[in-house]
């Protein structure tokens, strides 16, 4: 399997515990699934896209080590509480408007303590623009959360890293 160097990138970035109870949005066709799986020997991997196509292949290459729903995120409803870490690569939602139904899905299923990670970088070393961490920033910040933002390299890729603390942590 091709590993885009965005996707394995990120996961190096955000580096769950072993653990972790980890909430996917967007997970497209499973690729970075396959590489947080990896990572989660005594924790639970939960993927949400909108496209059937993406998450059936989600699904199939995770051969049952965690679980995909086809949904939007605003229509996706977690039991709350029950996520340590939530990951979004490239996901326009959260920059494109405030996202408010959206960050509001992912304010009542992280747990205290818990952590969303937005993560955008290109695999052609393309920096992302820099109004879009503003807007990042402005959005999760609205929605109850504390944002970080970091502009990291991994495996030679630039990334905007917007880390966001779950409201109430």
């Amino acid at each position: 399997m091709r590993v885009p160097p965005r996707l394995a990138a990120a996961v190096d970035l955000v580096d769950p515990a072993p653990d972790a109870r980890v909430l996917e949005v967007g997970c497209g066709r499973g690729v970075a699934a396959a590489l947080l799986v990896d990572r989660l020997p005594r924790g639970h991997y939960t993927g949400v896209d909108r496209s059937a196509t993406a998450t059936a292949a989600t699904a199939a290459r995770l051969d049952g080590r965690g679980e995909v729903h086809t949904t939007a995120l605003a229509a996706f409803r977690p039991a709350p509480g029950t996520v340590d870490l939530a990951l979004a690569v490239n996901v326009n939602v959260f920059w494109t408007g405030p996202a408010r139904p959206e960050l509001a899905v992912l304010a009542t299923a992280l747990r205290p303590g818990g952590v969303l990670h937005l993560v955008y970088g290109s695999d052609g070393g393309v920096a992302p623009r820099g109004d879009v961490a503003d807007r990042l920033t402005a959005h999760v910040e609205a929605a109850g959360f504390v944002a970080e933002v970091t502009t990291p390299t991994r495996r030679g890729v630039r990334l905007l890293h917007v880390r966001a603390a779950a409201p109430g942590s």
